[in-house]
């Protein structure tokens, strides 16, 4: 005899019987008397098949079909009738009967659609073992994705952070250019309603785009008098510079040709690669505007900081030659030119180094992340940072 239990539901004793004694050599034969019977052992005997006859005393066989059914939606049912019909299979099988007999049933008959339901109940709990297995697998998988997600969201964020802070002692002035551009890239990207994956691309690029400087010389970093051509040639090296040190980083590499393309004019009549118009990465150009925005409201080694009027009016004046006109129109009717200004006066608004750890943190967002911007803001986006038509 096997594990395998059959529940016999029948309201004739001789039925009942004949069954059992058919059955009981393979398998675990348990007897109900009638549907109310059934109903009420069957939780505790919890069967692999059920032969159940349509034609009970107190109840339908449907009805203790569903019952059962509720209870174990895997049994197998096997109807038991002597009145069959083609709408009684239909009914049944429709309810989730495995197959039915008619009464005499031949006992051949009988076994053989008992051993198919036990298989067919074997099948259904190996692939009920094999689709928990997969499931806990994926489980698994998920946790470990999102592991390696933060691990190297981390590496991403003690990669910059370290980098900066060398910039940082190279160059103190350098070092907090960035942040300062850093803050204005993120309002300014705010102010347009750039989608979070943007944000976190164009504050990462802000960090890093004058990594570079740490190769240039100090002596021409802090030269108060005009440069010489060599010294200028070798000052406009530092986005290639920067571009290639970010290019190292894998998780960072994709912010190259950002970081590279910096100091391109509108115009054309930039640096490094000379590119003109929509030629240069759209976050290139946002970049370039934040980055022109906090030096003119500074105070550098060769010269004091603009006046406010002044930052505005070099704005106007150098719209669709060194900046894109359309991002000098949104800079122009924010107000940040102003609280940057006024940044540099105070310190409020420049971010520390203390602070660099947790905005990169805040910029671990994948595209995917990102939530769709509705209709009107992606018409927006489209037509500030792609070619126009």
């Amino acid at each position: 005899m096997t594990h395998h239990k059959v529940l016999v539901v029948d309201d004739e004793r001789g039925v009942r019987e004949s069954i059992r004694i058919l059955l009981k050599t393979r398998y675990d034969v348990v007897m109900a008397v009638n549907g109310g019977d059934a109903i009420a052992r069957f939780p505790e005997v919890r069967p692999d098949v059920v032969l159940l006859d349509l034609r009970l005393g107190d109840m339908h066989g449907i009805e203790v079909l569903n019952n059962i059914k509720s209870v174990d939606p895997d049994v197998e049912v096997i109807l038991v009738t002597a009145y069959a019909s083609i709408d009684t299979a239909r009914k049944a099988i429709h309810l989730g009967a495995f197959d039915y007999i008619t009464k005499p049933f031949d006992p051949r008959e009988l076994e053989g659609v008992v051993a198919r339901g036990i298989e067919r109940r074997e099948e259904t709990r190996l692939s009920t073992a094999t689709l928990q297995a997969i499931q806990s697998d994926l489980q698994t998988l998920r946790q470990e994705v999102e592991q390696a997600k933060h691990r190297i969201s981390t590496h991403v964020r003690d990669t910059i952070y370290a980098l900066l802070m060398s910039l940082d002692l190279r160059d103190a002035y350098s070092g907090q250019h960035s942040m300062s551009v850093l803050w204005l890239v993120d309002q300014f990207a705010q102010y347009m309603s750039l989608p979070q994956y943007d944000l976190m691309r164009l504050k990462r690029a802000a960090l890093v785009h004058d990594l570079g400087k740490i190769g240039i010389p100090e002596d021409i970093l802090n030269k108060s008098e005009a440069l010489s051509d060599a010294d200028r040639a070798s000052l406009q090296h530092h986005p290639v510079l920067s571009a290639e040190i970010i290019s190292n980083v894998e998780a960072l590499s994709d912010l190259a040709p950002i970081v590279r393309a910096h100091h391109e004019r509108w115009d054309g009549r930039g640096y490094p690669d000379g590119l003109a118009g929509e030629q240069i990465p759209w976050e290139a150009q946002v970049l370039a505007i934040c980055d022109a925005v906090h030096a003119m409201s500074g105070n550098r080694c060769y010269r004091t900081r603009l006046p406010e009027h002044e930052i505005r009016r070099e704005l106007i004046r150098q719209r669709g030659k060194q900046f894109k006109p359309e991002f000098v129109d949104l800079m122009l009717a924010s107000l940040l030119i102003h609280e940057i200004y006024r940044a540099e006066e105070t310190g409020v608004m420049v971010m520390k180094p203390e602070q660099i750890r947790r905005v990169l943190d805040e910029t671990s967002v994948t595209e995917a992340d990102d939530p769709l911007p509705d209709d009107d803001q992606q018409q927006d986006i489209m037509r500030l940072s792609t070619p126009q038509a």
